[in-house]
């Protein structure tokens, strides 16, 4: 098994759960109001504690979690099944950006980023 691969995946797959799913969950549970700006919290009630920062460009806490999750739904599938194929890290890369900006996180993207940037030394076996 191809270890780059598998790191590309294990990075992917945590992006796109810990980022777009997650995030995007408390984000459609903050209901159809539009958000103070770019940077909002995904998840108010834990912001004493963790604090879950996001940004987004759509003025809606709702429409920016149904994005976030589909996102990261998009970037687990990617990295779990076609990352080894031709710009396989480049496209995790430009999903994990497009997460990014729908409310999928600051940190998660940043790691799918990463995910991405190996994907793209996988060598075929």
């Amino acid at each position: 098994m191809n270890k780059t691969k598998v790191a590309a995946s294990i990075l992917g797959l945590f992006a796109g759960i810990s980022g777009g799913v997650f995030h995007g969950i408390g984000e459609v549970l903050q209901g159809n109001v539009a958000p103070n700006g770019m940077m909002i919290q995904a998840w108010p009630a834990m912001q004493a504690t963790l604090g879950e920062p996001a940004m987004t460009i759509v003025p809606n806490f709702l429409l920016t979690g149904i994005i976030a999750i589909i996102m990261g739904i998009l970037v687990t599938i990617w990295a779990t099944m076609f990352i080894e194929r031709k710009n396989g890290g480049l496209i995790l890369i430009l999903l994990s950006i497009i997460m990014l900006l729908f409310g999928g996180g600051i940190i998660p993207p940043i790691i799918g980023l990463i995910g991405g940037i190996i994907g793209t030394r996988i060598k075929p076996d």
